[in-house]
């Protein structure tokens, strides 16, 4: 076996184990096996029992030493010809000193999958868990075909003893729980971990067994750690689906209120930790305005528990009893209350966005009416509701402030799990960033006073709340979404002074420096900032100034592709610039990003919309120069070689370009359509820009553009494969006029739709006029 398996750390492990069994036979051979099972206070014989048994080695190299510990039980047993189990679909189990195996070796396989973070682990860490309980089941069918209630007391409880050495345990189970508690794939990972929870809760509604298995089964039931692990696994909070996330929340607190109720066990009374976790849970539902109330009242309920306690206690009542013991161990700390913090910042950014949509939808309307209310957002003023009341969430945000000063209060009089850290502050920092939008300009003063406020206190001594580079961002942020003409500018300010410390942004604040450095997020959101201004060139001069760090802050995938849209943007919006410029310039920082995901850069690569985006560009722009059919081509074909799926739309744009820019496209026009064809995507939008694009006096007229249609599309009705790939049923052509008529005025709700397709029945129906008087 030692020959078979390579690796140095296993055969270290195993030479240990046998050269342990052999050093100990002579010693305990005339031992009962119960007590080689599970040893003594103080004869600890089996090496794996300890918890740090081979921590440092991979979960393969622990499979291999189980596997050699099973090798080794079935040597044995053929030297002294025990007579085991039918060992053919079962691991081998007889009942004698040389059996060694138990639910702990298993438990330290499942562990080692559960500290690596290999794909795949919660799967092996079933399968192993499906061996022990088949190796559990062979060991009970051995002892009730090998032991009678004739057979010895000794030799019947030294059997008994082996086998519920081998019955899972709870530990076993709640490793498997946490291993699918840490999966990435949010969609099964709570399902198999409430699977494996469910298990363990009916096992304890079952009860031990009757007869003879009283003797070889233990009492199963889930613990405290059980239902953690578990709501650990729901507050993740992965995937978009907001409906979901609210019900794992309710459930998460239904658990807890099951804990805390009278028919539970105190095995599974909560603690600080289930507390945070039913917390956690409810913040991850970011569209609900109900969280921070939900929070609170959870917070609350904690420190009603807590007062019971320290009240008690204050009594002189005897506290050291179970129902006591537990309470002990729920007290508010700084996790639960910069939790409480970000519910309440929930609520103030969704009334905040709410209220903007409103102030923006009154000034709309001003307009409209000619109130003189000018076009700038930036003269846009916020107008007060009925009330006189401006909801727009900075009441939930003093809320959430008085929560940090409460913590202030707490840490002050000497509380050691309360203290107010950068954690805390960066979560009501970015609470105010989340406020600040063109109607609210005071916003980012408040973030700077905050984090001028971090410093202060980093100064005195409290380097726990020393700002961090996610502080430094949020203020950043906060600025550029005012989309103020200095807005940009204070971003570039406090970027420099990032700059300026000289310090690394993973670097830990100390001394008297407590700027931290910039990353690559800083710099995105000055180019964010930027970009809301309309200023292109700086966008680009930001990702020039992280690409010359020589790799010290990179730039990611999302700096590149804000300098494409703004560059797009700046074409298709910017009246002085010379037209078709700023799309090359988007076209050449594509080309870059392409030309470097190509160089095994796995950080980098395009984002599905670019490509489209730029095509659209190209054909909307004023410019006709034909480097504009170059551009559309060559992003075409990088469009078509990338992991993304080509839409219709993209065959639009492309056609609308070749129309432009070429005087006589017939054979661009004829490529562009037969490939639109073989990928079926041909859609009325192609057809009805073919039959109606732009014309010129040379070249492309209105008379070879129906020539044209008529050469390639023929007659009525088309081929379906020409449309195949169109999911939406909308964009196909209509080959049936008259349905398509009745069908439009049936009902009010298509009348729009059928506004969409009055231009392709109206060329439709002239070409088929003109093809009839021509026959």
């Amino acid at each position: 076996a030692t020959s078979y398996y390579s690796p140095t750390s296993f055969k270290t492990q195993a030479q240990i184990y046998w050269n342990d069994r052999q050093n100990h036979r002579t010693k305990t051979i005339n031992r009962p096996v119960a007590s080689l099972l599970f040893g003594t206070k103080h004869d600890f014989r089996r090496s794996w029992h300890d918890p740090e048994f081979m921590q440092d080695s991979s979960p393969e190299d622990v499979e291999k030493w189980l596997l050699f510990l099973m090798q080794s039980a079935r040597k044995d047993a053929d030297d002294k010809r025990i007579i085991t189990n039918d060992s053919s679909n079962n691991p081998i189990v007889y009942f004698d000193e040389g059996f060694t195996i138990d639910a702990t070796a298993y438990l330290r396989v499942l562990e080692a999958y559960a500290r690596s973070e290999l794909p795949g682990s919660p799967q092996k860490g079933e399968y192993w868990i499906g061996v022990l309980e088949r190796h559990y089941s062979a060991a009970k069918e051995l002892f009730k075909k090998r032991t009678t209630a004739a057979s010895k007391s000794q030799q019947r409880e030294d059997a008994a003893a082996i086998v519920r050495s081998l019955q899972p345990t709870v530990e076993c189970y709640n490793v498997l729980i946490k291993l699918w508690g840490h999966n990435s794939k949010d969609l099964i990972s709570v399902v198999r971990a409430r699977r494996w929870l469910t298990k363990l809760e009916d096992e304890a509604m079952g009860g031990s067994a009757d007869g003879s298995d009283s003797i070889l089964h233990s009492p199963l039931a889930p613990n405290a750690r059980s239902y953690d692990l578990y709501l650990h696994s729901c507050s993740r909070g992965l995937g978009k689906q907001h409906k979901l996330h609210r019900e794992r929340a309710e459930e998460s607190e239904r658990i807890l209120h099951y804990r805390m109720s009278d028919d539970a066990p105190l095995a599974v009374r909560p603690t600080t930790e289930s507390f945070n976790l039913v917390l956690r849970a409810w913040t991850r539902c970011r569209r609900e305005e109900s969280v921070p109330d939900r929070v609170m009242e959870l917070v609350l309920s904690m420190e009603r528990i807590q007062r019971d306690f320290l009240m008690a206690e204050e009594k002189g009542t005897d506290v050291s009893g179970e129902e006591w013991c537990w309470k002990r161990k729920v007290a508010p700390d700084t996790r639960t209350y910069t939790t409480a913090i970000d519910g309440w910042i929930i609520k103030a950014g969704l009334k905040a966005n709410k209220w903007r949509s409103q102030q923006l939808r009154i000034s709309n309307t001003n307009k409209q009416r000619g109130r003189g209310v000018r076009d700038d957002h930036r003269y846009i003023q916020a107008m007060p509701d009925a009330c006189g009341v401006q909801d727009d969430g900075t009441e939930e945000m003093e809320k959430a402030e008085t929560i940090l000063k409460y913590i202030h209060d707490l840490e002050s009089i000497g509380h050691a799990d309360v203290n107010a850290t950068v954690v805390g502050y960066n979560t009501l920092l970015s609470g105010w960033a989340r406020l600040a939008n063109e109607l609210r300009p005071d916003v980012p003063l408040k973030s700077e006073k905050l984090l001028h406020d971090m410093i202060a206190l980093a100064q005195e001594g409290n380097e726990n709340a020393a700002p961090d580079v996610i502080s430094f961002n949020a203020v950043i942020k906060a600025w550029g979404r005012t989309k103020r003409q200095n807005s940009a500018d204070r971003c570039e300010y406090w970027l420099r002074k990032m700059i300026e410390s000289g310090r690394p942004a993973e670097d830990k604040l100390s001394g008297e420096n407590f700027i931290a450095g910039p990353n690559v997020a800083t710099y995105n959101l000055c180019m964010d900032a930027h970009f809301e201004l309309g200023d292109a060139p700086r966008v680009q001069d930001m990702l020039i100034e992280m690409d010359a760090t020589n790799g010290l802050i990179p730039p990611n995938s999302e700096s590149f592709s804000k300098v494409i849209r703004a560059w797009i943007n700046d074409e298709l919006n910017n009246p002085y610039g010379l037209p078709g410029s700023s799309v090359e310039n988007a076209w050449r920082w594509l080309d870059e990003l392409l030309q470097r995901e190509k160089k095994d850069d796995s950080d980098l690569g395009p984002a599905p919309e670019l490509f489209p985006a730029i095509l659209k560009a190209a054909a909307k722009t004023s410019a006709c120069g034909e480097n504009l059919l170059t551009i559309g081509q060559w992003t075409f074909r990088a469009y078509e070689e990338s992991r993304f799926t080509i839409d219709h739309l993209a065959y639009i744009w492309l056609l609308e370009i070749a129309l432009k820019v070429l005087a006589s496209p017939d054979a661009e026009v004829t490529s562009v359509f037969e490939q639109c064809c073989r990928d079926g995507l041909l859609s009325s939008k192609f057809v009805r820009t073919l039959s109606d694009g732009p014309f010129h006096e040379d070249g492309w007229s209105k008379e070879k553009s129906e020539w044209m249609c008529k050469e390639l599309l023929g007659d009525t009705p088309f081929p379906t494969a020409w449309s195949r790939n169109l999911k939406d049923k909308r964009h196909q052509p209509c080959f049936d006029f008259e349905k398509e008529e009745n069908c439009a005025t049936s009902s009010s709700n298509n009348k729009r739709k059928a506004g969409a397709y009055s231009n392709t029945r109206t060329s439709f129906r002239q070409l088929r006029d003109r093809q009839n008087a021509e026959r």
